[in-house]
C-alpha cells in the first residue's frame, strides 16, 4: 500500500481561532497551500527593523483513508514544524512536540477512520520559548522562521514491519542501522542491523532478507534469516555482508551502495526499506584526520539554511542546489550551524562527497530548568537516529554552540552519542572540554596551541575582522576604514571591499593551516538574516541569492587540478578578480591553481609569474598571483595559466561599457526545476554591454513578470546589485509551463532605451511580447503606443511601460514594491515543459 501524498491541499491560517481542531470547523476561507510552507512572505531584510513573523498559526488537511488501512499501521511524519506543534487527528489530540528542527513522528493508527475522510489539524507556535531555546529573536544571530517548512508523509505499513527508529525509541536500535566493522581497499564488512515488530493479533513466520547493491545497482551480497514473532513482539536481527574490493566513499569519489531490507512471507513482500550507504572508515587523533587511511585537511564552511522571502521553506531540490553550490565553491566539509538541517541536504552531501558536522540546536543559551537539558539530550538521540546512516556525517556537535554548559550536561551528551552509535566511528564535537573533538572559533584562538586532542576551527573569517579583536598584522591595513577592512561586504559594495573580504579569508585560512586543526569552517557560505540586526550578515562568500563574491574564487582555486570531484579531475581554475574599470585597483589579483600565470593588458604581456607565497599565502596549496598595472587603459585583461610549461587555461575581463542588453539566468545548478512539484529557483536579470560584459551598477530598477502557474517572490522595486537583480521563482506544480520576463530602461545619449529579456527554467517555448508606453504617468493599455526604439522623454519620471503577451499585461515599469507576483495564466503556454 503506497504512502499517502501529504504535501498538497493543506489549509492555512495565520491566526488562532477557537475550535480549529474540530473536523466540523469551517476552513473554506483559509489559504490553500503546499508544503514546504512559510507562514508569511518576509521582507528581504527581516531583522530588527522589520522582524520575521512570530505567533500562532494553523494547518488543516482532509484526506481519505482507504478501507484496507484497517489492517495496517499508519505513521504520520512531519520533517520540520516550527517550533511547538500540537496535533489533532479527527478532533482527538494526538501529540505535542517541541523543537522544530527534528521530525515529529507519531503512530496515527488509533486515530484514523479507514474507509472515510479524515482530518489532521496542526497548531504551531514559533514565539520565543525558554524551554526549546535559543535566545529570544530580538537577541538572536539568525532567524528561526516558522510553519510546516519541510515535507510531511503518511505511510501505511503491514502490522509486521521494519520500525521507525524515532518512533520505537530504542538506543542504537530501531529501523535499519548500518555500520562497517572492517573497511580496507580490498575488503569490507557491512553490518546491517534491522528491527522488526509484529503489531498484529497473530504469530507471524517470515524471512528477513538483506541485499547489498553496488553503485551500478548490481547485487554484491545477500543474507536472509527465517524468523517468527508472536503478537506484540519485536526482534533485532544482524546480517554481516562481505564486500570484496569495495568502492569506498570519499570527498573525491562518493560511491554509494544500496541496502534493500525486505520482510517476506512465502513469495509475498510484506515490507521493504531501502537505505543508501557509503563504505568508509574514519580515524581522528590529535595528529589529524584520516579517511579510508588517507590523511586529509578539510577546507570547510558554515551554512544557515534560509532563503530570502521564504525563510526555511526550501524544497528538496533547493536543498540540493545549495549543497552543489558549496561543493563547487571548493569546499569538502560543511558545518550545519547551529541546528539540524534537512534530510534532503544530507542526501545531496552523500551524493557530492561533502563531509558534514551535524549540529544540535543551540546558540549562546542554556536554561537551568532540568526540562531544557532533558529536551536537548532527547534531541541528540533523535538526531543520531535520523542521520546515522549518512556517510557524509562524520562529526556530531552534540554541544550547544557558545553556551555555558554544565559539566554534567556535557558528560551525558557525550555518553548518549556513543550509546546511540557504538564503536569507533562516533566522534562528538564541542567547544568546551569533554567531547572527542575540540571546536574553537578563530577569534577565540582557534586551534593554536591545542595539542592534546583533535581540533577543528569551527568559524573564521568574520568576527575577528569585524570586531578587530583577532587577526594578525592588521596594522598593514591601517589606512583602511573599519567598514572597508572587515569581511561583511555585500556584493554591491564594490570590488575594493570585496577584494578585502577575499584577503581576510585568505589570511585566516592560511593561518589556520599553521595550527593543529584538521578542518576549518569559513563563516559563512551565504549571507543571512539576524533577529537582532537591522541588516543582512554579509560575510558570506556568496550573497543571500547564492551569487558568488570574489572570495569564492579564492576557495575554488585551492583544489589541485588533478583532485577528483565526483570522480572527475577539477582541472585548471583561473579567474582575474577585477571589474577592470577606471576606479579598479591597479594591483590585480588572479586566483588560480596553475603553476604560472601570464597577464596581458590589451595584448601586451605584463609578465609571467608564480604564486605569491607571502605572509598570507605561505601555507596555501595555491596562493593567488599578483600583477601591477602601469596605468589603467580601457580594454581587456587576459590571463593565461600554465602547467608544466604549457598553457592550460585562459580568462579574460573587459572594461564594461554602457548597458545594452538584459539577460535572464536560472540558477538550477544542474537540478531540474519542479520535477516533483513544489520548488523554487533564483532568477537573475543581468545588465550587460554590447560585448556581453556584466555592467556592475547598483540601484538600477528592473521589473519582472511571469507566465504560468508560478509566483515571483521579492520586492518588485528591488534594483540591481553589482549589475544583477534577483527574484525567486516558485511553483506548487510538477513540471509547470513557466516563462519569466524582465524589463528595464537605460540611457542612450539623450534618449531612453527599453531592454527586455525572457527565459524559462525548463524549456517552455518563449512567447512573443509587445511593450507599450505612456508619457503622462498613466498605465499603458492595448491602444497605447508600441515601443519601437529609443525615446526622447521630457519628463522621465512620467514614463510608464507595460509588457504584453497575447493580450495579457505581464510586466509594469516602474515596478511596484509588492513582495509576490503571480504568474499570468496564458493560453500561449499550453506546450508541455521539459
Amino acid at each position: 500500500m503506497p504512502a499517502e501524498p501529504f504535501h498538497e491541499h493543506w489549509r492555512f491560517l495565520r491566526d488562532d481561532p477557537p475550535g480549529a481542531e474540530r473536523p466540523d470547523f469551517d476552513d473554506r476561507t483559509w489559504e490553500s497551500v503546499t508544503l514546504p510552507h512559510t507562514p508569511r512572505i518576509e521582507a528581504l531584510v527581516c531583522g530588527r527593523l522589520d522582524p520575521q513573523w512570530q505567533g500562532l498559526c494553523w494547518y488543516r488537511k482532509s484526506f481519505f483513508v482507504p478501507a484496507p488501512a484497517s489492517n495496517r499501521i499508519a505513521i504520520l511524519r512531519f520533517e520540520g514544524a516550527m517550533n511547538v506543534a500540537e496535533i489533532w487527528i479527527n478532533g482527538r489530540f494526538a501529540g505535542r512536540f517541541l523543537g522544530g528542527y527534528l521530525p515529529y513522528v507519531l503512530d496515527a493508527t488509533p486515530y484514523l477512520r479507514p474507509g472515510a475522510t479524515n482530518l489532521v489539524a496542526v497548531r504551531l507556535d514559533n514565539r520565543d520559548n525558554p524551554l526549546t531555546g535559543p535566545k529570544p529573536l530580538r537577541d538572536l544571530d539568525f532567524n528561526l522562521y516558522g510553519g510546516l517548512y519541510r515535507t510531511a508523509s503518511l505511510t501505511y505499513k503491514d502490522r509486521l514491519h521494519i520500525t521507525d527508529p524515532l518512533l520505537v525509541d530504542h538506543p542504537a536500535g530501531g529501523g535499519v542501522f548500518v555500520t562497517f566493522p572492517l573497511v580496507t581497499r580490498t575488503a569490507a564488512v557491512v553490518r546491517v542491523q534491522t528491527h522488526v515488530q509484529n503489531k498484529g493479533p497473530q504469530t507471524r513466520t517470515f524471512t528477513l532478507r538483506t541485499t547489498l547493491r553496488n553503485p551500478a545497482g548490481q547485487r554484491v551480497a545477500r543474507s536472509e534469516t527465517p524468523l517468527s514473532l508472536a503478537p506484540g513482539a519485536d526482534c533485532t536481527e544482524v546480517h554481516e555482508l562481505h564486500v570484496p574490493n569495495p568502492a569506498l566513499w570519499s570527498p573525491g569519489s562518493p560511491h554509494l551502495y544500496r541496502v534493500d531490507s525486505e520482510i517476506r512471507e512465502g513469495d509475498g513482500l510484506v515490507d521493504a526499506l531501502t537505505t543508501r550507504i557509503g563504505i568508509r572508515h574514519l580515524r581522528i587523533t590529535p595528529e589529524g584526520f584520516w579517511l579510508n587511511g588517507e590523511k586529509l585537511f578539510l577546507r570547510g564552511v558554515n551554512r544557515h539554511q534560509e532563503y530570502p522571502w521564504i525563510g526555511y521553506a526550501l524544497s528538496d531540490a533547493a536543498q540540493s542546489r545549495d549543497a552543489r553550490k558549496i561543493k563547487e565553491a571548493g569546499f569538502d566539509y560543511v558545518r550545519l550551524s547551529h541546528y539540524p538541517q534537512a534530510p534532503a541536504f544530507l542526501d545531496a552531501c552523500d551524493e557530492l562527497g561533502l563531509l558534514v558536522m551535524n549540529c544540535l540546536m543551540g546558540w549562546q543559551y542554556f536554561n537551568p530548568d532540568p526540562a531544557f537539558a532533558e529536551l536537548k539530550l532527547r534531541e541528540i538521540r533523535q538526531l543520531i537516529r535520523r542521520d546515522r546512516n549518512h556517510p557524509s556525517v562524520f562529526l556530531w556537535e552534540v554541544s550547544l554552540n557558545e553556551s555555558d554548559q554544565p559539566e554534567s550536561f556535557i558528560r551525558r551528551a557525550h555518553a548518549i552519542a556513543h550509546e546511540e552509535y557504538p564503536g569507533d566511528q562516533m566522534y562528538t564535537a564541542g567547544w568546551q572540554p569533554g567531547y572527542d573533538v575540540f571546536l574553537q572559533a578563530r577569534q577565540h584562538g582557534g586551534c593554536r596551541g591545542i595539542t592534546n586532542q583533535p581540533c577543528v576551527i569551527s568559524e573564521y573569517g568574520d568576527w575577528e575582522y569585524y570586531a578587530q579583536n583577532a587577526g594578525f598584522q592588521q596594522h598593514l591595513w591601517k589606512d583602511l576604514q573599519p567598514a572597508e577592512r572587515n569581511s561583511r561586504q555585500r556584493r554591491g559594495d564594490g570590488e575594493t571591499r570585496l577584494l578585502q573580504q577575499a584577503l581576510n579569508f585568505q589570511e585566516a585560512h592560511n593561518d589556520n593551516r599553521q595550527t593543529t586543526a584538521f578542518a576549518d569552517g569559513l563563516w559563512v557560505m551565504f549571507d543571512y538574516n539576524r533577529g537582532y540586526a537591522p541588516d543582512l550578515e554579509a560575510s558570506g562568500c556568496m550573497d543571500i541569492f547564492r551569487l558568488p563574491k570574489l572570495g569564492t574564487w579564492f576557495y575554488r582555486s585551492q583544489r589541485h587540478p588533478d583532485e577528483l570531484v565526483r570522480g572527475r579531475p577539477v582541472g585548471p581554475v583561473l579567474f582575474i578578480a577585477t571589474y577592470y574599470q577606471p576606479d579598479s585597483p591597479r594591483s590585480v589579483r588572479v586566483f588560480s591553481n596553475c603553476e604560472e600565470v601570464e597577464l596581458f593588458q590589451n595584448g601586451v604581456s605584463l609578465g609571467r609569474r608564480r604564486p605569491e607565497r607571502d605572509r598570507v599565502g605561505s601555507h596555501l596549496p595555491h596562493p593567488p598571483f599578483l600583477f601591477e598595472l602601469p596605468r589603467f587603459v580601457p580594454g581587456t585583461l587576459r590571463a593565461v595559466g600554465y602547467r608544466n610549461g604549457r598553457p592550460v587555461a585562459t580568462h579574460e575581463v573587459r572594461t564594461p561599457e554602457a548597458p545594452d542588453r538584459l539577460t535572464l539566468t536560472f540558477d538550477l545548478v544542474g537540478v531540474p526545476f519542479a520535477r516533483e512539484g513544489r520548488d523554487m529557483v533564483f532568477v537573475h536579470a543581468e545588465l550587460r554591454d554590447a560585448h556581453g560584459t556584466l555592467v556592475p551598477t547598483n540601484g538600477h530598477p528592473v521589473a519582472f513578470g511571469a507566465l504560468g502557474p508560478v509566483t515571483l517572490l521579492g520586492e518588485g522595486n528591488l534594483p540591481t546589485e553589482a549589475g544583477i537583480a534577483s527574484r525567486l521563482l516558485t511553483t506548487d506544480r510538477p513540471r509547470p509551463p513557466a516563462v519569466v520576463l524582465a524589463l528595464t530602461v537605460v540611457k542612450e545619449g539623450d534618449s531612453l532605451k527599453v531592454l527586455t529579456a525572457a527565459g524559462s527554467p525548463n524549456g517552455t517555448p518563449l512567447p512573443r511580447s509587445v511593450v507599450r508606453y505612456t508619457l503622462d504617468g498613466s498605465t499603458p493599455g492595448h491602444d497605447s503606443p508600441r515601443y519601437r526604439g529609443p525615446l526622447r522623454v521630457a519628463h522621465p519620471d512620467r514614463l510608464r511601460l507595460s509588457l504584453f503577451v497575447g493580450g495579457h499585461r505581464v510586466v509594469d515599469f516602474p515596478p511596484s514594491p509588492a513582495r509576490a507576483t503571480s504568474g499570468v495564466e496564458s493560453g500561449s503556454l499550453r506546450a508541455t515543459a521539459r
